[in-house]
């Protein structure tokens, strides 16, 4: 092992899948960029949603699934076989893992000589906190997909032993982890680039909101609340709700494909405010709105309310349903509440990519040094 000869580890880098762009895949391009010479592992990639991209510089390797018919956009149906998959990677020749997990990157399998590090995005979404949210509304109501779940959740139990320290992106999924895995992990915010960002001189007339179109999200109670108030609402994401919303949306209401950074940016910094309706573990999308100098209307749940301060950089309403959005956003429209696009921004400021780097980087180097002083 490297680390015995004192020189610097072997390190590799695990993210669950990379077929699609969302705050992980921000979290595992700093870490690209952090890393620049550790190979990344990944169950499932697509190199045209990364081409120009940090993770496009680095060697990329996929497990079996990614071979499989349809891969790439029905990643779903393989969900029984990607425990299995995840534990097949070969990462004895590594010194330390990275991995960056939402379902199953920490179940990688590591020997004593190792030090596994991760950063735990949420516990299994579908198999603990938002279970009958995806039982009802993904149709997983067979009793196959029960037991399914039933099975995952004991895997993600055991799987989450496997690392040796765990570091997550808010004190709210720090309180999930501790509930579905009985550990504690530090509580590290991700990277969020807020030099992109820089208030319009003129604000604009539409709401906006950006996410991955799936039903967690909660999009379509946005639409919904639009769709009933007349008002302006631009929707930007992909995913396999659209056909929905498009039937769901009023012409007040424009939706549009994610958007190049440059495109983004110009409609993140012009919204008279940003709707986020999810119960979300961070929100990435919710900071960068703040760095644009934009209030965020959000629900009152998850680590938004680490993220937005009631009164100073947004409003939280209290119940997922589109008359309490509508409440909030009357409410905003009163002007009851004065919002400063300078100060919003500068809350922003405290999840500034910089901030990411400094976190993790002494969050490894101390785990590091113990192991070693340890062996």
């Amino acid at each position: 092992m490297s680390a015995k000869a004192g020189l610097p580890p072997k390190i590799a880098i695990v993210h669950d899948r990379l077929n699609v762009r969302g705050g992980g895949e921000q979290v595992v391009e700093e870490l690209a960029r952090l890393y620049p010479k550790a190979p990344i592992f990944t169950l499932i990639y697509d190199p045209r949603k990364f081409d120009k991209s940090e993770i496009a510089s680095h060697t990329v390797r996929t497990s079996f699934i990614n071979r499989l018919p349809k891969a790439i956009d029905r990643h779903r149906y393989y969900i029984p076989l990607m425990p299995l998959a995840i534990e097949g990677f070969e990462l004895e020749r590594f010194d330390l893992i990275l991995s960056s997990s939402a379902a199953f990157a920490h179940g990688v399998r590591t020997d004593p000589s190792q030090l596994h590090l991760s950063y735990i995005h949420s516990p299994m979404r579908y198999a603990w906190h938002q279970y009958r949210q995806h039982v009802s509304e993904l149709g997983f109501g067979s009793p196959f997909i029960r037991l399914l779940l039933a099975y995952l959740r004991r895997w993600d139990r055991a799987a989450s032993a496997r690392a040796d320290h765990l570091a997550t992106n808010s004190a709210w999924t720090a309180g999930s982890i501790r509930a579905a895995f009985n550990r504690e992990a530090t509580v590290i915010y991700p990277p969020v680039h807020t030099e992109q960002f820089q208030p319009a001189a003129q604000r604009g007339d539409y709401y906006l909101t950006v996410s991955r179109l799936v039903p967690y999200k909660r999009v379509e109670l946005i639409v919904k609340a639009f769709a009933a108030n007349g008002k302006p609402l631009v929707v930007i994401g992909e995913g396999p709700q659209e056909k929905k919303l498009r039937k769901l949306a009023t012409g007040n209401i424009r939706l549009l494909p994610f958007q190049s950074p440059e495109l983004f940016a110009r409609w993140m910094n012009a919204a008279k405010a940003f709707v986020y309706a999810a119960e979300e573990d961070f929100g990435i999308a919710a900071v960068e709105a703040q760095a644009a100098g934009c209030p965020v209307l959000a629900f009152g749940r998850g680590g938004l309310t680490e993220t937005v301060l009631e009164g100073k950089t947004g409003l939280f309403f209290e119940e997922q349903t589109a008359e309490s959005l509508n409440a909030a956003i009357d409410q905003f429209e009163r002007g009851d509440v004065h919002f400063d696009a300078k100060a919003i921004g500068k809350n922003a400021e405290r999840f500034a990519a910089r901030n990411f780097e400094k976190s993790f980087t002494n969050f490894v180097d101390e785990k590091w040094k113990a192991f070693i002083d340890r062996a």
